[in-house]
């Protein structure tokens, strides 16, 4: 008797246990159902062009989306919406964004290739990969930058809702764009940056792409045109273009002989201790040698220069006037002016 009820609570357990997680599953919506889900309540026009969709605590999937509309009848040109767990909210116009948080691009549905449930699990795998474990998800889709493609932001948060992982997956065809793991030290953290300088590539493309390793990178192409990460070719190659017949080829970069020793350089800009000139000079400095100071020509009177009036001749005097005569003394003659009168009784 005491083991049939054992039996008999244990199973009543693992099947609330059961209800709990079936209860949740249904209660989160992907992305797109989230975007139907709006459509259907305030019409095509609402989800015409999404700014941004956003949903948090998603275990798998978030249980709400908030969605973020272009809306030219409004003055700050976005519209809110939230959808989630069976109901659809009108959350009013969008004021604060525009124009100091300005949406970085806006997307149409229709280019969504990737839902929110295959986006979690390509995320996933790449967790799997970099041996970092998460609790939960926060989903992020935007336009990627100055285009029109969307792309999907995963950040993966463990138990205390911090940050151990970010991925950026190309919402078009599932390309692994890049990847950030946080990985924790006994001196502090520790940062891998797929796109950081010598940073480790992405190790998986996405569902029907193959995985990349090292510093080859697929060029991944999508719908619209775009490519996904930009090949890294190596030099020497040779490209061929559209045109069948014709090629470009592309030289090897030049060989470093290393490092110079610093060298002085006069005021000239020449190097100090260099010949003045000669084939040493070329070959150490590619200053040329200033010209040569020479005497100034002599002034030429020909028209359109102007002549040396110092060596002009002294002017002749003019016969029709009398000539002016000059005194010898700068006093002046002392004929010519009277005395000062002499007062009476001096």
């Amino acid at each position: 008797m005491k083991l049939w009820n054992l039996t008999l609570s244990a199973g009543l357990a693992v099947s609330g246990l059961l209800s709990i997680t079936s209860l949740h599953a249904q209660q989160t919506t992907s992305a797109r159902e989230a975007l139907s889900m709006v459509s259907n309540q305030f019409g095509p026009r609402s989800t015409q062009w999404v700014a941004e969709m956003r949903g948090t605590g998603g275990i798998p999937q978030p249980p709400q989306w908030e969605v973020l509309s272009f809306d030219d009848r409004m003055p700050g040109l976005l519209y809110r919406f939230n959808a989630g767990m069976g109901r659809v909210g009108d959350m009013g116009p969008e004021s604060r964004r525009y124009p100091v948080d300005v949406p970085v691009g806006y997307f149409n549905p229709g280019q969504i290739g990737v839902d929110s449930v295959a986006a979690f699990t390509i995320a996933e795998g790449e967790a799997r990969k970099a041996k970092v474990a998460f609790d939960s998800c926060d989903y992020l889709l935007r336009a990627r930058e100055f285009s029109s493609s969307p792309l999907w932001r995963l950040e993966l948060l463990d138990a205390r809702r911090q940050i151990v992982g970010k991925i950026y997956i190309s919402a078009n065809s599932g390309t692994v764009l890049r990847t950030v793991w946080v990985y924790g030290d006994r001196g502090g953290i520790r940062i891998v940056d797929s796109a950081a300088p010598g940073g480790a590539a992405p190790t998986s493309a996405g569902p029907g792409i193959t995985g990349i390793t090292g510093t080859d990178f697929p060029e991944a192409a999508e719908p619209n045109g775009e490519t996904g990460i930009v090949q890294m070719r190596p030099p020497s190659t040779t490209i061929t273009p559209s045109n069948p017949g014709s090629s470009i080829a592309i030289p090897p970069p030049p060989t470093s002989t290393g490092r110079q020793p610093y060298q002085p350089v006069t005021p000239n800009g020449r190097i100090a201790g260099a010949p003045a000139s000669g084939s040493g000079a070329a070959m150490q400095n590619d200053i040329p040698d200033p010209p040569a100071i020479t005497k100034a020509p002599p002034a030429s009177t020909g028209q359109g220069q102007m002549r040396d009036l110092r060596e002009d001749p002294p002017a002749k005097p003019d016969p029709t006037k009398p000539p002016i005569e000059v005194p010898s003394s700068s006093g002046g003659s002392s004929e010519r002016i009277p005395p000062p009168p002499v007062p009476p009784g001096g």
